[in-house]
């Protein structure tokens, strides 16, 4: 009997291991880069998050042709002010956690995690206040990434 439960159990973590083995190992901090856009943030690493964000101001709603798009500035990594128009895929309401909603634009855009390269919704929230201009989200993270909060630039620099 100890014995089917000392196998059982090695059959377990080893496929645990196995499972880690394939996904990419990232800190609570990591570099993003959204190649189509030519841009590069140092961002947050959030579990709680269920989707990506990124810092936008000064959102301005066109419509092209019956489809919403959205204009709108965000600063590089420099501070630089970068002026840029996205189709919106959907607009989301957000609560805070005092209870407050909001309005966000959700735009799509491919985004680069170290080795991993995605497709993802990606929101609009005015992150001026905050540190990191960039908050990445489940969205990008599920399937793909192992998070070790301890650990921050575990892709690089």
């Amino acid at each position: 009997m100890r014995y089917l439960v000392c196998f059982a159990l090695f059959f377990i973590l080893d496929a645990q291991a196995q499972i880690l083995k394939e996904k990419t190992m990232v800190g609570r901090i990591e570099w993003v880069q959204l190649p189509d856009l030519k841009l590069r943030f140092r961002s947050r690493i959030d579990t709680g998050a269920k989707t990506t964000s990124l810092h936008a101001f000064d959102i301005k709603e066109e419509m092209r042709d019956g489809i919403l798009w959205v204009r709108f500035k965000t600063r590089d990594e420099e501070g630089k002010e970068v002026e840029l128009t996205r189709k919106v895929e959907s607009v989301q309401k957000v609560a805070n956690a005092g209870g407050a909603s909001t309005k966000r634009y959700v735009i799509r855009e491919k985004i680069k995690l170290g080795p991993q390269e995605k497709e993802i919704a990606l929101n609009l929230n005015d992150r001026e206040k905050m540190t990191y201009k960039f908050l990445v989200g489940r969205n990008l993270l599920l399937g793909l990434f192992t998070v070790d909060v301890a650990r921050s630039h575990v892709l690089g620099d």
